[in-house]
C-alpha cells in the first residue's frame, strides 16, 4: 500500500470513510492481501484461553442441539423423494462468491457472513443454485427443457436470532429450483409451480402423514401493469387440482421485491390448532440477470428443513 495513501487513512475519522476509501483505491487481489494479513495478525495473537471464550461466546459456531443421524437420514429422505420427482442432487459448497444473494437478490451484505477472498458463507442456497443453473444452461444453449435442480445445504445468517425455540444463526434447509426458458402462455411458470407444489403436498400428506395441507398463493400486483402471470397460474392450479385447498392473498409487489408476480406457501397444522408456513417459494429474475437473457425463467422454493424436524418429533 502506498504512504499517501496510508496517510489518508489515518486521517479518516469513521469506519465507512476508512471502507470507501479503501475499496476505491485498491484492487480486489490487493484488498484481499491486506485483509489476510490483518487477520493472519489477529490469530497470531489468540490465545487457547482466548480462543476458548471465542468458541464459546460466539453465536456462529456453537453445534447444532439435533441428533446429526437422525436429522441425516430425515434429510436424505428429502432428497430421495426429490431425485425421484425429476430434481438432480447436488452437494453445495459451504461458500459461494462475494454478492450471490445481494447482487441479483434483495439482501443486504450485512445479512450474509462475508469471507476472504471473494466469497462469502452461503446464506441462501437457492441464489447459489440459480448460478449454477445459468451456467448449465448458458452452456446448453438455453434449451427450452428446464433444469431442476435440489439440495440440502447449511445455511448460516447474520442477522439477529429471534429469541424463539428452534431458531439458530445456522440451520439444515431443503431448496428446490427449477430454471427454463419462456415458451409463451406463463407455460413455464404454469407447469413447474404445479411441479413443486406436487412434490410438497405429497412428501408431507403421505411420507409424513401431515395433513391437511394448504396452499397460499399471494399476488405481487403492479401498479403499471396487469398480474396476468398470476391469473393464469392460478387457473391452471385450480383446473389441474380442483380438490386442493388453496388461499388466494392479493398483496403490492413492492412489498415483496425477492419474488416477482407470485408468492407461495405451504401451510401444515401445528401444536394447538396452529398454522406453520413451512415452505416458501416464488418466482425470480435472478437468471435472467445473469444470462443477460430475458427469455430466462426461475421459480424456486425452500423450507426450514431443521425446523420442521423439530416439529415432526416434538422438540420445540
Amino acid at each position: 500500500m502506498d504512504k499517501k495513501l496510508l496517510q489518508r487513512i489515518e486521517r479518516e475519522t469513521d469506519t465507512p470513510g476508512i471502507m470507501r476509501l479503501l475499496c476505491d483505491r485498491l484492487s480486489s487481489s490487493d484488498l484481499n492481501s491486506l485483509l489476510l494479513e490483518v487477520f493472519s495478525e489477529k490469530a497470531a495473537k489468540m490465545t487457547p484461553a482466548g480462543l476458548l471464550n471465542a468458541y464459546t461466546g460466539n453465536r456462529f459456531v456453537q453445534p447444532s442441539s439435533i441428533d446429526p443421524i437422525a436429522f441425516g437420514e430425515f434429510s436424505l429422505t428429502w432428497m430421495k423423494a426429490a431425485r425421484a420427482a425429476g430434481f438432480y442432487s447436488l452437494e453445495l459448497s459451504p461458500l459461494a462468491p462475494l454478492g450471490s444473494c445481494s447482487a441479483v437478490g434483495t439482501v443486504h451484505q450485512n445479512k450474509v457472513l462475508t469471507a476472504l477472498r471473494g466469497t462469502e458463507v452461503v446464506a441462501d442456497a437457492t441464489n447459489v443454485m440459480a448460478l449454477e443453473s445459468a451456467c448449465r444452461r448458458k452452456r446448453d444453449g438455453f434449451p427450452e427443457n428446464a433444469l431442476h435442480l435440489s439440495a440440502v445445504h447449511r445455511h448460516v445468517r447474520a442477522q439477529e436470532v429471534p429469541k424463539v425455540p428452534g431458531f439458530s444463526a445456522h440451520f439444515g434447509v431443503f431448496a428446490l429450483t427449477s430454471a427454463g426458458r419462456d415458451t409463451g402462455s406463463f407455460q413455464f411458470e404454469k407447469e413447474n409451480l404445479l411441479r413443486h407444489l406436487r412434490f410438497y403436498k405429497t412428501f408431507f400428506e403421505q411420507e409424513l402423514q401431515i395433513s391437511p395441507v394448504k396452499i397460499r398463493l399471494k399476488a405481487l400486483a403492479s401498479l403499471e401493469e396487469e398480474n396476468t402471470c398470476f391469473d393464469a397460474v392460478r387457473s391452471f392450479l385450480v383446473d389441474s387440482e380442483p380438490d386442493w385447498l388453496v388461499e388466494i392473498i392479493e398483496s403490492a409487489q413492492q412489498e415483496q421485491e425477492y419474488y416477482r408476480r407470485l408468492q407461495f406457501k405451504v401451510v401444515i397444522p401445528g401444536p394447538d390448532h396452529a398454522e406453520i408456513e413451512i415452505a416458501d417459494g416464488g418466482f425470480t429474475d435472478w437468471t435472467q440477470q445473469l444470462s443477460n437473457n430475458r427469455k430466462e425463467r426461475m421459480l424456486i422454493s425452500g423450507l426450514g428443513l431443521e425446523l420442521l424436524f423439530k416439529v415432526v418429533y416434538g422438540l420445540l
